[in-house]
């Protein structure tokens, strides 16, 4: 099987080619008397499959790496790429995934699936993960669902956990260049916080009596491969707030640098504030011209983009056939667009989660849409995993980053005989299934 084995390369031109109808590639560069024939035949040898629909394209077998010396490592490649992303990922027991693992992820990462599935919770664990180390990251995750819970109950963090039962601990693995991270949040109802460092004895108090008739989340996180890093500790609500505690930390810890991760669904998108700071960012940077260009793929009459102050409130305003229009009113998907755009731009070197990325775009945006953030990411050096329920998303997706078919990969999660399962498809299988009007959502 060529398709999917190794991407696609250009056919030798030299030596002998033998084309067969079928599309197979056979190579010489020699020939060789046969004695029994009288005659002189090629030495020939199968190298691959043409590629009907590129022409002067083949799918390479491994005797094509083997007669022109390439090296097949790709793994050294990809891992150059990504020494900021995540290639593998393992999930246990987080939200309403008891079990998940994801291999082989590339630059990007499109997940699909039926409702209720795990997608969002996937996007979710990483984010947690790389988003640990402050305390607000128990609210950020249910400000993801629209949840608002008060921080003086281990309401705060029952919902991450599997069936919202703190006795199934989490874990969440991922493998970053070199590195292996993990994450671990277990029940721990027999720690009592010391609390010191300056806090009131009042507010102490209140730490320590909540932990009594309650329970603390003791968490620990570990790297391991180019580096070796351990940290551990308890997690502890009141009325008065949430207190980490880092076990042995004397004030001088240093802490573990993540990887920077912006997470966007349809609850951020409209967010003023963060779409001005992030314009601001990019002008100053010099890459306004960059996003109008972006911007230009899906609608032709845009010219300029600025930021207007109107009663003392600034504004981001669109240049669109010679009129000023504030960004809000320029469509959904131009909005989403740009705030995509933007994102990954303020994610370089990072990681980039979009959760139902089609949301706002018409169907027939969807290649453009993949063309660009595949473009922005690769500028940018920046992961973005994305969800989707769309199969003509899927599809725009295939159009759009064939340019770079080696940054996609792209899972189906589902359920085999009551376990939750990820199968990948690369860019040239997931084409190849859609060409046969196979169901890949």
């Amino acid at each position: 099987m060529y398709v999917g084995q190794y991407e696609p390369v250009k056919i030798p031109e030299s030596g002998k080619l033998h084309i067969q109808k079928n599309g197979y590639v056979y190579w010489s560069n020699a020939s060789k008397w046969d004695n029994e024939k009288k005659q002189s035949i090629d030495n020939r040898v199968s190298i691959g499959k043409m590629i009907p629909e590129q022409p002067g394209m083949m799918y390479p077998n491994k005797k094509y790496f083997d007669i022109f010396g390439i090296n097949t490592n790709s793994e050294e490649k990809k891992d150059e790429k990504m020494n900021n992303m995540l290639s593998n990922l393992l999930i246990e027991n987080f939200r309403g995934i008891q079990e998940l693992s994801i291999n082989d992820m590339r630059r990007l990462v499109l997940l699909s699936g039926n409702n209720n599935v795990g997608k969002s919770s996937v996007l979710e664990a990483v984010f947690f993960m790389m988003d640990h180390l402050s305390p607000e990251s128990f609210n950020r995750m249910n400000g993801f669902r629209g949840l608002s819970i008060p921080t003086d109950g281990v309401s705060l963090w029952e919902p991450l956990f599997y069936q919202m039962n703190p006795d199934n601990a989490i874990r969440i693995q991922a493998k970053r260049g070199e590195d292996t991270l993990t994450l671990s949040y277990v029940k721990d109802d027999s720690y009592i916080p010391a609390v010191n460092g300056g806090i009131p004895k009042n507010v102490a108090g209140s730490f320590q009596s909540f932990a009594k008739r309650n329970y603390t989340l003791r968490f620990d996180f570990k790297a391991e491969g180019s580096v070796d890093y351990t940290e551990s500790g308890h997690y502890t609500t009141s009325e008065n707030g949430i207190l980490r505690e880092i076990a042995d930390d004397d004030g001088d810890k240093q802490l573990m640098q993540l990887t920077y991760t912006s997470f966007i669904n349809n609850n951020f998108v409209r967010t003023d504030r963060a779409i001005l700071d992030r314009m601001g960012k990019a002008e100053i940077n010099g890459e306004k011209e960059k996003i109008i260009g972006f911007l230009q793929r899906i609608d032709p009459s845009i010219s300029d983009i600025v930021t207007l102050s109107i009663n003392g409130t600034p504004q981001l305003y669109i240049n669109t056939n010679k009129k000023l229009l504030p960004v809000q009113f320029s469509g959904d998907g131009i909005n989403k667009l740009l705030y995509i755009v933007l994102s990954i731009m303020d994610a370089k070197n990072g990681i980039l989660l979009v959760d139902e990325i089609d949301t706002g775009f018409h169907y027939s945006m969807f290649e453009d849409l993949w063309k660009i953030v595949s473009d922005v990411s690769r500028d940018y050096d920046c992961q973005v995993i994305a969800t989707t329920h769309s199969y003509e998303n899927i599809v725009g997706a295939t159009k759009g980053v064939k340019d770079n078919p080696e940054d996609f990969s792209f899972y189906r999660l589902g359920y085999e005989k009551g376990e939750l399962k990820s199968y990948r498809s690369s860019y040239d299988l997931l084409k190849s299934a859609l060409r046969s009007d196979m169901e890949v959502r």
